[in-house]
């Protein structure tokens, strides 16, 4: 029956059926071939899937996230950005990585990071260096910094599909491997931009327009101050934290920014419905999918059959980073984490390796997806953004793709690099 399940999952993809679907169709073919009867199972496990309060969050993040992104807060983060990092060499590379990173921050997300970023510098990033390719690929791969800075989406999912994982611990052990790879992909900025002659701005600021920029800049930033530091302090469940955010955007920008209109309020929570559903759907179906394999003991088996090939819990953390980097190929960072989340996670608490690590490897593993093909979303929606050829955003990825591994290898293989600030918060 597992053996059913998966080809009619991956029978189903190659015919472009979207990912929950395919999922749905596999479940129900798996279920007829137990017994017709077990069809009735099948609504019952879904609602099980997402009868999580905690779920209640995700939403609530997504739709701070987009109530901000309307509020003009984006446009005083790239002032902030422009005055902070401006005169370093490859300046728009660098403002587009510290806009990406600052947004992430407040955002969450990767895929909104890379199409609203994007479609404010890419143009002038292009326009500037006279090479889309490269314009785009800095905004891609920058993008991924959104999931990994709390607050993060995947993270919060990962933290309810291992069920005893702190979402508090995963937003604390996410800080310094988000900073790593903003950072790194900065100094590539810098190294590329010597060698081709890419230029900085020559702009002086004032001190009084230092402090204006800062000002407002503060007024967005002040957001994820609250959602995160409000979660990893105690102060707030994620779904509070969520409460409040969203709340205290719709006040920024009615009564600061004073930009949010009914009609923007409207969009924001139309996309967050769109979104949420997706997420809830694939936690759903994947729920009735993990009841099957668990049912027909896959794990189990699996957990056996690798146990068999190491008991080394290094090379079985080298095994999942490459069954879950050619997993992020082809899946979306959602259905990757629901769907094979019940089956690694228990394999790792087997090798005794510390859930909040193999939760960071796990996210970043499914994040470097987004900028590799035939998925890629953040590399596809830059491209489309640029107008380039997917070839030469891909060629010009490859330097900050290298970046990412080691920090996947750092992660991996020197937790101590990371998870010293959970540890030191208490979780």
């Amino acid at each position: 029956m597992g053996l059913a399940l998966v080809i009619t999952f991956f029978a189903a993809l190659s015919m472009a059926v979207p990912v929950a679907f395919a999922l749905g169709l596999a479940t129900i073919v798996v279920f007829i071939l137990i017994d017709p009867e077990f069809l009735l199972l099948i609504p019952q496990r879904i609602f099980t899937g997402i009868d999580m309060f905690a779920l209640v969050a995700i939403p609530f993040f997504i739709l701070a996230g987009e109530l901000m992104g309307g509020s003009g807060i984006l446009d005083r983060i790239l002032n902030f950005a422009r005055m902070s990092v401006g005169r370093i060499r490859g300046s728009m590379g660098q403002v587009t990585v510290l806009v990406s990173m600052i947004f992430g921050w407040i955002n969450g997300s990767g895929v909104a990071g890379a199409s609203a970023v994007g479609s404010m510098l890419i143009p002038k990033m292009t326009k500037e260096y006279n090479n889309p390719g490269f314009a785009c690929a800095v905004t891609a791969c920058s993008s991924t910094v959104g999931p990994i800075i709390p607050p993060s989406v995947p993270m919060i999912i990962y933290a309810l599909v291992a069920q005893n994982v702190s979402v508090a611990a995963m937003f604390a052990a996410g800080v310094i491997p988000g900073l790593m790879i903003g950072v790194g992909i900065m100094v590539i900025v810098y190294i590329i931009a010597r060698k081709r002659g890419y230029p900085a701005e020559s702009r002086q600021y004032t001190w009084m327009e230092k402090l204006m920029i800062t000002q407002r800049f503060m007024v967005g930033a002040f957001l994820p101050v609250i959602m995160v530091g409000g979660i990893v302090l105690g102060i707030f469940t994620p779904v509070e934290a969520g409460a409040v955010a969203v709340l205290y955007a719709i006040l920024v920008g009615l009564f600061v920014t004073r930009t949010l209109t009914f009609s923007l309020i409207c969009a924001a929570l139309r996309r967050t419905g769109v979104i949420s559903s997706v997420v809830f759907l694939m936690m759903g179906l994947a729920n009735v999918a993990s009841w099957i394999l668990t049912t027909e003991q896959i794990p189990q088996v699996a957990a056996d059959a690798l146990s068999s090939v190491t008991s080394n819990p290094l090379v079985f953390l080298l095994l999942v980073n490459v069954i879950l980097l050619v997993v992020g190929l082809f899946f979306d960072t959602v259905a990757a984490m629901v769907m094979f989340g019940p089956l690694l996670i228990p394999m790792a608490a087997a090798y005794g390796i510390d859930p909040v690590q193999f939760g960071m490897i796990f996210t970043l593993n499914l994040i470097i997806g987004m900028v590799t093909p035939p998925v890629g979303l953040c590399l596809f929606i830059a491209a489309g953004v640029g107008k380039t050829p997917i070839e030469q955003v891909i060629k010009e990825s490859l330097p900050f793709l290298a970046w990412l591994m080691t920090v996947l290898m750092i992660v991996t293989y020197l937790p101590s690099t990371y998870m010293w600030l959970p540890r030191l918060l208490g979780y």
